[in-house]
């Protein structure tokens, strides 16, 4: 059997083994807890830069399709005898929103190129959630634009077929 006191000295030096795993795990928990906070700040850097990417090629986007939209409603507006109505009199009030606040964008976009490396986690998250909010708004805009053109082709195809009735009746 073997003496209590070599079972003390055993007891002793496991005690001082496990504390000192415990204070090397505590380090190396640590080191790590910041080594997780720094990928995860690089994680939200890089979907920072993706989103700003994807908004700034949205307001190009928006502002030619805003342009196409103008061209295509006026052409029919003239065509339809309706440009000095009240209903294209309220899709220019709409139009010059949506061109002004496409405008106000890009102003503000140019604010937005900074060095995101000094940014907090919480800055960064705010700062994505607000470049989310601009695509989202722009894709409304993109959608609505859209729509009004693929109208406007409806309305081009109806006036090609009527004006060619005529021709053929004439």
């Amino acid at each position: 059997m073997i003496n209590t006191e070599m079972l003390s000295y055993i007891g002793a030096l496991t005690g001082v083994v496990g504390a000192i795993a415990g204070i090397a795990g505590s380090i190396m928990g640590y080191f790590s807890l910041r080594r997780t906070g720094e990928i995860k700040a690089l994680e939200l850097r890089l979907e920072l830069v993706k989103a700003a990417t994807d908004v700034f090629q949205k307001i190009d986007s928006v502002g030619d399709l805003l342009a196409r939209a103008r061209k295509s409603r006026d052409a029919v507006a003239a065509a339809t005898g309706m440009y000095h109505s009240g209903a294209r009199q309220t899709w220019q009030r709409q139009f010059e929103a949506d061109y002004e606040s496409l405008n106000s964008i890009n102003e503000s976009f140019d604010e937005l190129n900074v060095d995101f490396s000094s940014f907090s986690l919480r800055e960064l998250e705010r700062s994505i959630s607000e470049l989310y909010g601009l695509r989202t708004f722009l894709e409304n805009i993109a959608q609505r634009n859209a729509q009004l053109i693929a109208e406007d082709d409806l309305s081009r195809e109806a006036i090609r077929s009527r004006m060619g009735g005529v021709s053929l009746n004439s």
